[in-house]
């Protein structure tokens, strides 16, 4: 892992700077950058427009990082821009991130998109996506994740993301944390950005009697009674998001070919269908019925925060819990934090070398005197909770959730 803008830089000019040929939304964030931007790309796609998504990580397939409506890089083409790459990236000694951004960028610009929505990989500040002059920059939430690059505070985490802003283009942002309104604020007005919280753009309202449906108005949009393709409180409020980062780009005449066809018919088309426009996984998705499964890519104490939230109002019983987490992670905060809905934790460790062993994070269960046990690998554990019934809840990390995937989906499951 490198952090900078020199590398990306160099790799982009040598091939033609393809990131000035398409226009963008770049998005940063702690949580919810990925849902925020398959809410974008639903309601672009829907519009009829051309529409590139980049997002990382990925679950399955590395492909998936890189979609234009929907569909994945070929692999063909993703080899040959590796080929064409390759002396680039080996002169400056790039990184995976650096070089997968640079081809996703390429990919984008060959294929003519009209818009991408380019999601940051680690911060913001000197993430390598940060080269895009977007039509708008996008914060999501702020939180305590990745201290040990960013930052031990909100304030620091939060100059960090806020690197995204630009000169005189605009920002929208979800964050509700006053520290880090302060950091963003104060970035804004150096930028001369105009800043705007999605609260206020756009004004939500669940339906009493289904709360299933939610509508969202502002100046340009009222779309009443939709059903938002992604479950959870915290999803409308990603939906919200995108709608008002819709509305700061509507307002823009200079881009009014790329909004015309962008209206309540499409976004509300554009929320309910965004797993099968945008192809996100991953979110409180649910699998089989006898047991059930319940996979959500939480990987730090906010997501787990936000995941328990959205589950009380889901689930009526304590679930079993597959969990594994990354070790740079703050673990015991996550443990803490899904205590309250799990029967049994089973500790799992991912096939990567970032993971924490699965005999480290069974102790720190135990420590706490909560029921835990031993699963190993994530499919060995997901094969013990099938054992208890119920309902089980994989999460803790995307590199858990993708396995369990590949696990689920295969017939030897």
């Amino acid at each position: 892992m490198k952090f900078g803008l020199r590398n990306i830089r160099y790799l982009l000019q040598s091939v033609g700077n393809p990131e000035r040929q398409f226009r963008s939304i770049h998005i940063a964030g702690t949580n919810g950058k990925g849902s925020t931007a398959a809410f974008l790309a639903s309601i672009w796609m829907e519009g009829g427009y051309r529409t590139g998504l980049y997002t990382s990580p990925h679950l399955l397939r590395f492909t998936e990082r890189i979609r234009i409506n929907g569909r994945e890089i070929p692999e063909r083409r993703l080899v040959s821009y590796t080929k064409t790459l390759r002396p680039a990236i080996e002169k400056v000694r790039a990184t995976f991130f650096e070089a997968t951004t640079c081809i996703a960028f390429q990919y984008f610009a060959d294929e003519g998109v009209d818009v991408a929505i380019i999601e940051a990989g680690l911060g913001g500040r000197l993430d390598s996506t940060n080269v895009l002059l977007p039509m708008a920059s996008v914060i999501t939430s702020i939180g305590l994740d990745h201290t040990d690059i960013l930052g031990k505070t909100i304030g620091a985490i939060a100059r960090e993301k806020g690197g995204i802003i630009k000169h005189a283009i605009p920002c929208v942002t979800a964050t509700e944390d006053e520290n880090a309104l302060i950091q963003i604020r104060s970035i804004a007005a150096r930028n001369h950005s105009t800043l705007g919280h999605a609260k206020r753009i756009v004004m939500c309202a669940t339906n009493e009697e289904r709360p299933e449906l939610v509508s969202f108005k502002s100046r340009s949009f009222s779309v009443r009674d939709v059903s938002v393709g992604l479950k959870g409180a915290h999803q409308v409020r990603n939906a919200q998001l995108a709608l008002a980062t819709l509305e700061v780009i509507k307002k823009n005449p200079k881009y009014r070919s790329l909004t015309i066809w962008v209206n309540n018919a499409t976004v509300r088309r554009g929320f309910e269908n965004v797993v099968k426009n945008a192809g996100i996984r991953g979110r409180l998705e649910m699998l089989g019925r006898s047991p059930r499964f319940v996979l959500d890519v939480a990987h730090n104490p906010p997501g787990i925060h936000t995941l328990v939230e959205a589950l009380r109002s889901l689930v009526s019983k304590p679930m079993t819990v597959v969990f594994g987490v990354m070790s740079d992670k703050d673990y015991s905060s996550m443990i803490d934090g899904i205590t309250p809905l799990a029967s049994t934790i089973i500790a799992v460790a991912p096939a990567t070398e970032r993971a924490l062993s699965a005999r480290t994070l069974v102790r720190h269960v135990c420590r706490r005197k909560l029921p835990g046990r031993y699963g190993g690998s994530v499919a060995k554990g997901l094969m013990l909770a099938k054992t208890a019934g119920g309902q089980i809840l994989v999460t803790g990390s995307h590199y858990v959730v993708g396995e369990a995937l590949k696990y689920l989906t295969s017939k030897k499951s």
